[in-house]
Parts: C-alpha cells; sequence; structure tokens
C-alpha cells in the first residue's frame, strides 16, 4: 500500500503537470511513449519472436504517428498496414504463428486507445473535461478497491477477475460520479453534462477494468509489468483510461456533429 501511495504522488502531479502546462505536441509525444510501453507488456505475454515484436513495434509508431500528427492519412495508413500485416503473416502458418500475430496487431488497436487523450484536448476545454475524467477514473478506482473490501459480497465476473464484486463496482462508480462533477463544477461545465460524461466514464471504467483482465487471465498473469510500484504495468494502470478516454472522445464529437 505503502508503494502505491506513493507511485500516485509522484505521478499524479505529473500528469497534471503536463495536461494542463505542456505543448500539446508534448502531450502526443509522451503518450506514444506510454502506448509504447503499454505495447511491450502486451507482447510480453504471449510467446512471439523478436522479429515479429520489432515488426509490430515499428506498426504501432507508424499508425500513432499518423493518428495524432497526420490524421487527414490515419484510415489509409491503418488498411495499409493492416494489409501488410496479413502479407507479414503468410510464412506464420507453417511455424503455427498466426494467432500470435493477430494477437499483437490486436495489442496495437489497444494501446491506441490510449493517444484519444490527445485528440480530447484538442476540444474547447478538452484539457479540463480529460481532467475530470481523469479524477473519475482515480476516485472510482479507489472507491471501488475500499467499497468492495467493506462491503462486498457478490462476484462481479468470478470468471474474469475473482477479487471485484458488484458492491465495490457501484462504490466505484457512485465515487467516480461524485468527484467527477465536483472537478467539473470548478471548471464551469453545464451540470447536466457533467453528470453524463461523468456517469458514463464511471461505468466504462468497470467495463475496461475486466477487458483488461480477460487478456491476463488467459495468459495467467497477475500483473502486466512491474514498471510502476504498488500499480503494476501500463496496462494495469490504464486499463480503465483506455475505454473512458475513448469514449470521452465520442460524447464530444457527437455533440459536435449534434450541436
Amino acid at each position: 500500500m505503502i508503494k502505491r501511495i506513493i507511485s500516485a504522488a509522484i505521478l499524479i502531479p505529473l500528469v497534471i503537470w503536463l495536461l494542463f502546462y505542456a505543448q500539446l505536441y508534448v502531450i502526443k509525444a509522451v503518450l506514444i511513449g506510454v502506448a509504447n510501453l503499454g505495447f511491450y507488456e502486451w507482447s510480453s505475454f504471449a510467446t512471439v519472436s523478436t522479429k515479429d515484436k520489432i515488426f509490430y513495434f515499428f506498426i504501432l509508431n507508424i499508425v500513432s504517428a499518423s493518428f495524432l500528427f497526420f490524421e487527414n492519412y490515419f484510415i489509409e495508413c491503418l488498411f495499409f498496414v493492416f494489409a501488410v500485416h496479413m502479407i507479414f503473416s503468410f510464412s506464420s502458418l507453417k511455424e503455427k504463428r498466426l494467432f500470435e500475430n493477430f494477437y499483437l496487431f490486436g495489442g496495437i488497436l489497444y494501446v491506441l486507445l490510449y493517444l484519444f487523450a490527445g485528440k480530447v484536448v484538442e476540444f474547447n476545454k478538452g484539457r479540463e473535461l480529460l481532467f475530470v475524467a481523469l479524477v473519475v477514473v482515480w476516485t472510482g478506482d479507489s472507491f471501488a478497491m475500499f467499497g468492495g473490501k467493506a462491503f462486498g459480497k457478490h462476484k462481479l465476473a468470478a470468471l474474469i477477475s475473482p477479487n471485484k464484486t458488484i458492491e465495490g463496482a457501484v462504490c466505484g462508480i457512485l465515487g467516480g460520479v461524485f468527484f467527477g462533477v465536483l472537478a467539473g463544477i470548478y471548471f464551469d461545465f453545464n451540470l447536466l453534462f457533467l453528470v453524463f460524461v461523468s456517469l458514463i466514464a464511471s461505468v466504462v471504467a468497470v467495463l475496461g477494468d475486466l477487458s483488461e483482465s480477460v487478456v491476463k487471465r488467459f495468459f495467467n498473469v497477475k500483473d502486466s509489468s512491474h514498471l510502476i510500484p504498488g500499480h503494476g504495468g501500463i496496462l494495469d494502470r490504464l486499463d480503465s483510461f483506455s475505454f473512458v478516454v475513448f469514449f470521452v472522445y465520442l460524447v464530444l464529437r457527437c455533440r459536435e456533429l449534434l450541436f
């Protein structure tokens, strides 16, 4: 627990500084770096060759750069690298590596979710809304952990994550919504919009957590790595955030298109 608190005390101020004071290109560069770390953990779950890892890291960085810096060409780039990935997989049938290749490509798509944070901050008051989303994730995670220990009786998804309970998830959602709304009020967001975004983010955070747990459960891995003392790895720390930031982006896009 001490390691967890110390890590949070160091990382949270750093994230807040990046969010509110760093130039946009710095935020995007950091996100690409985080995506690479996450993909390294993802690729370590399965037994894959060094050649395959290097190839898919190359693909990851091409797609990431296109997504954040050359958005007009992203769709073409994504399908181009998918086609190249299919061609690269020709040799995998004989060596029975087809599953590993598609698993690695899926990992690229998964860590690309982090990069939507770079898109959210481009919206009007996007940095402030991303901070609200982070507050939802941070407080929701804490409330879920302590609420589960205090009140947990019914398993949420026993096969996927035996320690998570329905009571803990409800505490996490309620705590995330409350503090998300509180943080958003400070930045003068519309109250109804805040409640909607915080509720969506809180529910999606639970689903994101479980989704990453499915992968770890399949490979019988407890933590994705020990990169962050007390928290595990990048994938462990950002499992909820990956889904939350994507759905927050979708909310902003829908609001932009409809209103």
